[in-house]
């Protein structure tokens, strides 16, 4: 009987020991998980920083296209002084609005 218990001991501690181990390893991964995934939101907040100031920019340069075309400069003449295909010009002067610049939505955290 007691050869039982002693056994039952030392399984019981082996069991402990390989779950401490499995518990290490998920540990490490969740760690690798959250940390690519902070690194994911910031990537996206700044992507969508950056989309707005190309809207921005496009925009303001659709703007300036339409201002040199009211000056009575061709559009190819345009195209031609900014290094531009044509085509653009006159996507770029199709721009009816400036985009209002908006700061960047604050990204929800479970924290909050």
């Amino acid at each position: 009987m007691a050869r039982t218990v002693s056994r039952q001991a030392a399984a019981l501690t082996k069991a402990r020991e390989r779950r401490r181990a499995l518990d290490v390893a998920r540990d490490e991964h969740d760690r690798r998980v959250e940390e690519a995934t902070a690194e994911a939101l910031v990537a996206l907040e700044a992507r969508s920083e950056a989309e707005q100031a190309l809207a921005v920019a496009t925009a303001a340069l659709g703007e300036t296209l339409r201002r040199l075309l009211a000056e009575d400069v061709p559009a190819e003449r345009a195209a031609a002084l900014l290094e531009l295909d044509i085509a653009e010009v006159r996507r770029l002067t199709r721009t009816t609005e400036r985009p209002a610049a908006t700061p960047a939505k604050p990204v929800a955290t479970g924290d909050s």
